[in-house]
C-alpha cells in the first residue's frame, strides 16, 4: 500500500471507528444516570478513568517499542523486528503480572475509600473484571498494537477495535437496560472483549507469520523504557487526580458532574488522538530519514493539531452549557449547571495538545529522560494544589489546579524541541500557538455578548454547524497565515515529505 492510500485508511477508519464508538459512549453514562442514579454513575466513571489512565502505564513499553521498530521496519529488517517484538513481549508479560496484582489490590481497598453508597461487594467485583479486561490486553495484544501502530497499520488497530467495542458496549447498554447489577454488567463486558484477542491472533498469524518470538533476548532491554514507565506514571496521577479526589473528598454525585461535562471532551479528544496516532509514523520515520523534512512536518503537524484542538474547544465553550441542560434533562438528584467549567475544561485540552507533537519528538529523538522530571514535577503541583483547592472550591479547584500545572510542560517540551533538536529560534511555533491562543479567546470575548435560545437537539446542531463553520474559516485563513506550508499540503505529500 503506497504512503498516501494508507495514510487516507489510517484517517478515514480512525474517523470512522472513534464516531461509532464515541456515540455509544454517550449512550451509556445517559442510561446508567437514569437507571442507576448520578451516585452510580460517578462511581462506574471513576473507576473507568483510574483504568483508563492504569493502562497508559503500557505506553512507556509501547512507544519504547515503537521508536526500536522504526528503523527495522523502514529497512524491512525481519530479524530486528522479531528480535525487538520479543523484546517487548516479554516486557509487556511481566508488566501484566504486576498490573494483576495493583488491580487485586484496588478491588479490596478502592470500595473504602470512595464516598458512595453503592454496597462494597458490587464496587469490588465491579473493578476487578474492568481491570481485568486491560490485564488481558496486556498478556496478549499491546506487543502487536505497538508493531502496527509503527508499521503505520493503525487502520487494522481501528477496525479490530471499532468490532470489539461495539459489541462490548452493545452488551453494556443491553444489561444496563434490563436493570441487572452493574458488577455483572462489567463481567459482560469482560467475556465479550477475549473476542479481540482471537481477531488480533488470526490476524497477525496470517499477515506477519515471520515474527520469530523465540530469538535470544536474555539482558535485553528497551531504550528509554524506564523513563517512558515514569513519564505515563506522571501522567496517570496528573490526569486521573480529579475525578478520583472528588469521589474521596466530595462524593461521586460530584463525580458524575465532571463526567458529564467531560464527555464531549473525551470524545472530541478521542477522535483527534486517533487521527493523530493514525498519522503519527510519519513523524518517526520523517525524523530518520531527513531532519529538514522533519521539520516541515512537524510544523505541519502543530498547525493542523492545535489548530483543530483550537477550532473544537471554541465551539465546545460556546455549546457545552446548552449540551449539559439537554444530556441531564430530567435528572434532579445533583446540580448539573457550572457555568465556569466550560472554560476550564477547554483551556485544559488546548494546553495539552500544545506539547503533542513537540512531545513526540522528545521520545523519537532519544530525549525523553531528561522530560521525566519536569512530568513528576507536573504531576505533583497538580496534586498539591487539587488537594489545597478541592476543600474551598470542588470541582471548580481541581480544574483550576490542572489548569495551573500545565504551561510548566508546554514550554519545556516547545522549547527542547525547538531549541536542542531541530536548533531553530521556535518563531514558527511560537506564532503557530499564539495564533490559536487568540482565536480562543476571541471566541470566549464574543461569547459573553451573546446569547443562545437551544431547547432542543435540533437547535443545537443547527447552531454547531453555524458556529463551527464560521470558527473554521477564521481558524485555516489564520493558520495560514502563520505557515504557509499549508497551502501546500498536497504537494508536500506527492513529494513524499509524508
Amino acid at each position: 500500500m503506497s504512503k498516501v492510500r494508507k495514510l487516507l485508511a489510517n484517517l478515514g477508519m480512525s474517523i470512522i471507528s472513534q464516531g461509532v464508538i464515541l456515540f455509544l459512549g454517550f449512550i451509556i453514562p445517559r442510561i446508567i444516570m437514569i437507571s442507576y442514579g448520578s451516585d452510580t454513575n460517578g462511581l462506574t466513571s471513576t473507576i473507568t478513568q483510574i483504568f483508563t489512565y492504569m493502562s497508559l502505564l503500557e505506553a512507556g513499553i509501547s512507544q519504547a517499542t515503537r521508536n526500536k521498530l522504526f528503523k527495522p521496519i523502514n529497512e524491512e529488517n525481519k530479524s530486528e523486528i522479531s528480535y525487538w517484538m520479543s523484546v517487548s513481549r516479554r516486557y509487556f508479560r511481566n508488566i501484566s503480572a504486576i498490573y494483576f496484582c495493583a488491580v487485586a489490590v484496588l478491588a479490596a481497598v478502592l470500595p473504602f475509600i470512595l464516598n458512595t453508597n453503592v454496597e462494597y461487594w458490587t464496587i469490588a467485583f465491579y473493578i476487578l473484571f474492568e481491570g481485568l479486561t486491560s490485564v488481558v490486553s496486556f498478556y496478549f495484544i499491546n506487543t502487536w498494537v505497538a508493531f502496527l501502530t509503527a508499521k503505520g497499520d493503525m487502520y487494522v488497530v481501528n477496525s479490530l477495535t471499532l468490532f470489539n467495542k461495539v459489541l462490548c458496549y452493545g452488551v453494556k447498554i443491553v444489561l444496563a437496560l434490563l436493570g441487572l447489577n452493574i458488577a455483572l454488567i462489567q463481567v459482560g463486558y469482560f467475556a465479550v472483549s477475549i473476542i479481540q484477542v482471537i481477531l488480533y491472533f488470526l490476524y497477525m498469524k496470517k499477515k506477519y507469520n515471520w515474527i520469530d518470538y523465540s530469538v535470544s533476548v536474555k539482558g535485553a532491554v528497551l531504550p528509554d523504557r524506564r523513563s517512558y514507565i515514569i513519564t505515563e506514571i506522571a501522567w496517570t496521577i496528573f490526569s486521573s487526580t480529579d475525578m478520583i479526589l472528588l469521589s474521596i473528598f466530595v462524593s461521586t454525585s460530584m463525580s458524575s458532574v465532571y463526567s458529564v461535562y467531560n464527555l464531549p471532551f473525551v470524545a472530541l479528544n478521542s477522535l483527534l488522538n486517533a487521527v493523530y496516532c493514525a498519522l503519527s509514523y510519519n513523524l518517526g520515520i520523517t525524523y530518520h530519514e531527513d531532519i529538514k523534512k522533519y521539520m516541515k512536518v512537524h510544523d505541519i503537524f502543530n498547525s493542523l493539531f492545535v489548530g483543530g484542538m483550537t477550532v473544537l474547544m471554541s465551539v465546545t465553550y460556546v455549546l457545552l452549557i446548552p449540551f449539559v441542560k439537554l444530556y441531564t434533562k430530567g435528572i434532579t438528584d445533583v446540580n448539573y449547571i457550572y457555568p465556569i467549567l466550560p472554560l476550564l475544561f477547554c483551556l485544559v485540552q488546548l494546553l495539552s495538545w500544545s506539547r503533542f507533537v513537540s512531545g513526540n519528538l522528545l521520545g523519537v529523538a532519544g530525549r525523553i529522560k531528561p522530560s521525566v522530571k519536569i512530568s513528576v514535577i507536573e504531576a505533583l503541583t497538580n496534586l498539591v494544589l487539587s488537594l489545597a483547592f478541592i476543600q474551598k472550591w470542588g470541582i471548580v479547584g481541581v480544574l483550576v489546579a490542572t489548569v495551573a500545572a500545565l504551561p510548566l510542560k508546554v514550554i519545556y517540551c516547545n522549547y527542547v524541541s525547538e531549541k536542542i533538536i531541530m536548533k531553530r529560534s521556535g518563531i514558527r511555533t511560537i506564532s503557530i500557538l499564539g495564533i490559536n491562543y487568540l482565536i480562543f479567546t476571541a471566541t470566549v470575548i464574543v461569547n459573553m455578548f451573546i446569547d443562545l435560545n437551544i431547547d432542543s437537539y435540533i437547535s443545537f446542531i443547527l447552531y454547531g454547524m453555524l458556529i463551527f463553520s464560521v470558527i473554521f474559516v477564521v481558524s485555516v485563513l489564520l493558520n495560514i497565515l502563520v505557515n504557509r506550508d499549508l497551502v501546500n499540503i498536497k504537494a508536500i505529500i506527492k513529494r513524499k515529505i509524508l
